[in-house]
């Protein structure tokens, strides 16, 4: 399965910022995951604001490149047995 997604590879405080669109592989959903068509996708002028510009604390597991937006609406397309959905 892939994914259109916008990706930032860079801040801007290593030079321009380098975000553009990429087409992604997905590890395949398991049993508990929900698989979601996504509609639309907020960027948060705080948090993802802080990533673009690279003044971000240090936080575990997070680093570039990386795909912003976590607010999201969309269609439930699957749902694994676990998930606790229908």
């Amino acid at each position: 399965m892939t994914s259109l997604a916008v990706v930032l590879e860079a801040p801007t405080h290593v030079g321009s910022a380098r975000l553009g669109l990429m087409r992604l592989d997905l590890v395949p959903p398991t049993d508990a995951d929900v698989v979601v068509d996504i509609h639309f996708s907020g960027i948060s002028t705080g948090t993802e604001r802080l990533l673009y510009t690279g003044r971000m604390p240090p936080f575990p597991g997070l680093g570039y490149p990386l795909v912003p937006g976590y607010e999201s609406v969309g269609v439930v397309r699957a749902a694994g047995p676990a998930s606790g959905r229908r």
